[in-house]
């Protein structure tokens, strides 16, 4: 049982890594020419992409709108005067749905995109996020910690 549960705290702190790595770069990158040039991204490519975000973006606003609604939804009922925890655990089963809809998609769109890139393409954008990422953190300003960390001595 202990090992179990082991295995299960260490795939959720690992989860979040493993979803960090399969990240795309911020906003339109693929119309962007430097990048594009960079990592050999042809204008096939950039087209293929470019349709994919717009068909996975027009389903993800509807997708985003439910997840809303049922965010409205279970709002309500923990407010309720009439306070009922299985009508709230319904209106959170039906939310966290919703949620899991949208990122599926989003995940799907992902994949995707992934499929129209090259392996080496992938290698070089994936290089390319990690080095800005690393610049980012390098511009902090004076006196700034990086985000997560504590300050010396164990204080808040």
């Amino acid at each position: 049982m202990k090992k179990l549960l082991m295995i299960c705290v260490v795939l959720l702190a690992v989860q979040p890594l493993a979803a960090q790595e399969f990240e795309l770069p911020p906003g339109k990158w693929w119309e962007d020419p430097r990048l594009s040039e960079r990592i050999g991204l042809s204008v096939e490519q950039q087209q293929q992409i470019r349709d994919l975000v717009y068909t996975g973006a027009r389903q993800m606003i509807d997708l985003k709108a439910s997840v809303d609604r049922a965010g409205l939804d279970l709002a309500e009922v923990v407010n309720s005067s009439q306070f009922d925890p299985e009508a709230v655990r319904t209106a959170y089963g039906v939310f966290q749905s919703a949620r899991q809809k949208l990122e599926n998609e989003r995940f799907e769109m992902l994949l995707e995109v992934r499929q129209v890139l090259t392996y080496e393409q992938w290698q070089k954008l994936q290089e390319l996020k990690r080095r800005t990422q690393q610049m980012r953190g390098q511009q902090r300003r004076p006196g700034q910690r990086p985000q997560g960390e504590k300050p010396p001595g164990g204080g808040f």
